[in-house]
């Protein structure tokens, strides 16, 4: 938790600047000190060493990149956030990449910059994965909006660029297969834009028949048509003011994607019957899982509308290409589930975690949640199993193998569950593994009247495990 002795240093050459950054963090809650250019600020660090730094990009005597390699260097472990008006992509990705714990946008909002210094200070005691899944944490507490779980770099470059291009006027698209959270994006970059107190609206353009998509889109007056009993503001009206998602843009039949592209061009629309077009603003995001190229080419999306669309692309990750969050992924989901639905927390076995990690996960980030929610409202054992996620058989490979280690903390054993493991002497009498396996086995099937399932969940093993497994000591001849 962040209190008054916090000690902030803001380091930029514009007097202006250290004002307004003074006044946004002094009132009651950090103690401020300033700096205007590079060698004063590191002086200062050197006799004062300081919380965090806010550190401008661009200053007389060197950039906020050369301070913040310094900083990292005397002392590793101190936040560093970089405050620019001229950001780019490739600058983020490289302050990122040098240790720079997050980045502030000029103009810069008052509440943008406690909560980026909040949540800098809370991570400073945490390892980067923690971190992330405390900001998760923290998001779901607070919000209906599904945070961003991930620590990859190729997710990490995304979000910088998107965190960029908010707060603009210039139209995203999101590009991605199904499930790799195109909508969870559009929502990220609302709420990171200054339309972030305006209205989301979201519109699935696959979902409706193509003679109600227009009047969704644009509105109609009464008496429009048949039905049209009231007037009636369409999405963009709706959206004034704040962020408009086009979901599945690739649906939108050809004669209406006309009259779409006229809405973004001339920023106003024409609802269906009225007799003058409204004026709009709107920050418009687009998604599709299909390629919109290739569309082009075969004529079945009009060019135009498709670079009026493409300004800002982003194209997001699958779930197999960012494999290190995984692990992030899964046990964020397994906190939310258990949570919500007033299970236990429990942990993945070994071969859980082995094949998530092989697994291919087709259906991405989507796919993922609804396994691991069947997971927590299935299970009956110890630790969570394949047999909880998954219906068909899992190669037996997937057992036998090494386990990998994940890096999230799991939940701690319960009391009962903690078994104290003594070390060998030179006098104890090794027993194979092997055989320690078997005799467990035979104990569990006496144990259950031979009740395969039972024994196996005693076990904490799959059913097809336990099979196998006498099946090879009828193999051997030593099961009967």
């Amino acid at each position: 938790m962040t209190t008054s002795s916090n000690k902030i240093l803001i380091v930029d050459d514009d007097q202006d600047v250290r004002i307004s950054l003074f006044e946004v963090l002094s009132h009651g809650r950090f103690q401020v000190m300033a700096a205007e250019n590079v060698t004063m600020a590191l002086e200062m660090v050197a006799d004062n060493q300081p919380d965090l730094v806010l550190a401008d990009l661009i200053m007389p005597d060197g950039t906020g990149l050369d301070l913040l390699k310094k900083l990292k260097v005397m002392f590793p472990d101190l936040p560093v956030i970089l405050v620019t008006g001229h950001a780019s992509v490739d600058t983020a990705v490289e302050a990122m990449r040098l240790g720079a714990q997050d980045y502030i946008l000029k103009p810069f909002q008052r509440d943008a910059v406690l909560e980026t210094v909040d949540m800098a200070l809370h991570s400073q005691r945490l390892t980067p994965v923690t971190s992330v899944l405390a900001a998760a944490r923290r998001k779901r507490g607070g919000s209906q909006d599904k945070p961003i779980v991930g620590n990859s770099e190729n997710l990490r470059k995304i979000m910088i660029r998107a965190k960029s291009v908010a707060s603009s006027k210039a139209t995203v698209l999101i590009l991605g297969a199904s499930g790799t959270g195109k909508e969870v994006f559009a929502r990220y970059i609302h709420n990171e834009s200054d339309r972030r107190n305006g209205p989301f609206v979201a519109l699935n353009c696959a979902a409706l028949p193509e003679g109600l998509l227009e009047s969704e889109l644009f509105g109609h007056e009464k008496g429009a048509f048949t039905g049209a009993v009231v007037a009636k503001k369409g999405k963009f009206e709706l959206a004034n003011g704040g962020t408009l998602l086009l979901d599945e843009i690739a649906e939108v039949p050809l004669h209406m994607q006309a009259k779409l592209l006229r809405v973004l061009q001339e920023e106003e629309v024409d609802r269906v019957g009225g007799s003058a077009p409204v004026k709009v603003d709107v920050h418009v995001v687009a998604t599709t899982n299909r390629d919109l190229a290739e569309m082009v080419k075969e004529g079945t999306f009009r060019q135009d509308l498709f670079y009026r669309l493409n300004v800002i692309p982003l194209k997001l990750p699958s779930l197999a290409q960012r494999p290190g969050d995984i692990p992030l992924l899964a046990q964020y989901f397994l906190e939310k589930f258990s949570s919500q639905y007033n299970k236990e927390l429990k942990r993945f076995s070994g071969p859980v975690r082995r094949y998530f990690l092989e697994y291919e996960w087709p259906g991405n980030v989507r796919e993922m949640e609804n396994l691991v929610e069947r997971g927590v409202l299935l299970n009956d054992h110890r630790e969570y199993i394949l047999e909880d996620f998954f219906d068909e058989v899992v190669s037996e490979s997937v057992v036998e193998a090494p386990v990998p280690q994940w890096q999230v903390s799991e939940p701690a054993c319960r009391q009962d569950d903690t078994q104290v493991m003594q070390p060998f002497t030179d006098n104890d009498d090794v027993v194979p593994l092997k055989d320690v396996e078997r005799q467990m086995i035979m104990h569990a099937l006496q144990k259950t009247d031979n009740n395969r399932t039972h024994a196996a969940k005693m076990l904490g093993i799959s059913v097809r495990t336990l099979r196998n497994k006498l099946h090879e000591y009828r193999t051997l001849g030593i099961l009967r």
